[in-house]
This record gives structure tokens, C-alpha cells and sequence, in this order.
């Protein structure tokens, strides 16, 4: 009995698709729209009714390619890759976030800077409390929160504000409790007796970084100190530097 209910209604089911057309078997059968013809046309081709899906209306252009990337030579793909790091790498700087307003804050109170000093030209503090607009502050009349990503602006403002504490940051940095190794404080920079050869303290360095200071760190704080006009120039844009790259995922 079963049997004959399942072949039955089997039979109904074939029935009713044989009454609604069979479909078609390959694509030259399908209704399509050759290149260069206009979306209306396409209403009067073999099945082609205005409620189908080549009617006008329902019908797209998409592009031949993705874009200019379509046609890039692999090689080049890849040689791209390796300049900007492994994947660990890659995923990381793209997915930075930017140094929120209140954390550069709390990193140069930390490093011995006062806020509060003003002076000509401006102090880091006075920098940091005039640049909200760049550093993408918070806008909460228009209930805006702080930005998180990376502007240029926001990039070189927060360059200039460790510029500006570098003096204070490196007269502080043998008073730091932070950064005191086995009791006693460290200089930022280790000074020849007749001062014309200057490196980078390693401890200094890694206190200042948050990280263990290596090779590449030290020459390039020691290459940023001889390339600037002066000795004092060079020491603050060296570590204005670090800082920066410390924070911006580099």
C-alpha cells in the first residue's frame, strides 16, 4: 500500500514539472545578453519576459576585471609581500589601531614630562592639548567617539609632541623607576669622554620601546643622531622616533 502512495505521488511530482517546462539543458538555451546590447533588449529574447531575470531593470554590467590589480605580475604580488614582512607582520600594521589621546597622555607623564609647561614654541603638553582635531578626538556634541585608525595628520602631530618631550624624556630617563636596572638609573645615550661619539643606551632603549632593544633598534637610534645637523637635534628626533615606530605597530 505504502509502495503504491510513494509512486503515485512520485508520478504527480513528475507530472507537474513536465506541465511547467523542462528546463534547459545547456546555455545557449538560456536566455542571455549578448555585449553591446541594451538592457531592453534583452526582454525580447526566448523567454526573456519583463518579470524575468534578463528584463530591463533586473540586469547588471559588471566589469570585464577587478580593476588595475587584475592584470599585476605575480612576482611583483609577491615581491611586495616580502618587503612589508611575513603575514604575522602584514596583518598587524593593517590592523593597527592608533594611539588613543589619553594613552600619549599617560606614556609622557610616565617618561617625566610636564603637561602643564608652557613656553615658545609650544611645549609637548601644550601640543597634545591643541591637537585633538588632528590626533581625531572624540566629538561627543555630534556623538562622535575618538577615532581609532590612522590619519597622516594624526600621525605627524604625535611625531612633533615626542619631539618636543625628548629633551625632558632624556633628562628624566636616569631618575625613571621604570626604567632602573638592578637599583640604579641609566642615561639615554652613552657619551664619549670628548663627546664627538654618541650611541644608544640598550637599557634606555628598551624602556623606551616597552620591548627588548635589538641590533637593527640601536643603529638606527646611533644613524638618526650623526645624520641630524646637531648633536641635540639628533638625539631628540632619535628618540621621537622610537617612540613612534613603538607605537604605531612599525
Amino acid at each position: 500500500m505504502k509502495k503504491t502512495i510513494l509512486f503515485s505521488f512520485s508520478a504527480l511530482l513528475l507530472g507537474a514539472t513536465a506541465c511547467a517546462g523542462d528546463p534547459p539543458t545547456t546555455l545557449l538555451e538560456k536566455p542571455h545578453k549578448e555585449p553591446g546590447e541594451t538592457v531592453g533588449d534583452s526582454v525580447d529574447k526566448p523567454g526573456g519576459k519583463p518579470e524575468d531575470a534578463v528584463a530591463e531593470g533586473n540586469t547588471y554590467d559588471h566589469m570585464n576585471s577587478l580593476g588595475a590589480d587584475d592584470a599585476r605580475d605575480p612576482l611583483e604580488i609577491a615581491a611586495q609581500h616580502e618587503e612589508e614582512g611575513s603575514p604575522e607582520v602584514r596583518a598587524r600594521l593593517h590592523s593597527c589601531q592608533k594611539l588613543q589621546i589619553t594613552a600619549i597622555r599617560n606614556i609622557l607623564v610616565d617618561f617625566g614630562v610636564d603637561l602643564e609647561a608652557t613656553g615658545d614654541p609650544d611645549t609637548a603638553g601644550e601640543l597634545l592639548a591643541n591637537g585633538g582635531t588632528a590626533l581625531g578626538q572624540a566629538n561627543y556634541a555630534a556623538r562622535m567617539g575618538e577615532d581609532l585608525v590612522w590619519t597622516a595628520a594624526g600621525a605627524a602631530k604625535q611625531f612633533d609632541i615626542f619631539v618636543q618631550a625628548a629633551p625632558e624624556i632624556i633628562a628624566a630617563m636616569p631618575t625613571l623607576a621604570q626604567c632602573q636596572k638592578d637599583g640604579a638609573g641609566v642615561e639615554m645615550f652613552d657619551v664619549s669622554g670628548d663627546g664627538t661619539d654618541v650611541s644608544c643606551n640598550e637599557d634606555a632603549v628598551t624602556c623606551l620601546i616597552g620591548r627588548p632593544a635589538t641590533a637593527d633598534h640601536l643603529a638606527i637610534c646611533k644613524s638618526l643622531i650623526t645624520s641630524a645637523s646637531t648633536l641635540e637635534n639628533g638625539q631628540n628626533i632619535a628618540v621621537a622616533t622610537l617612540l613612534s615606530a613603538a607605537h604605531s605597530c612599525e
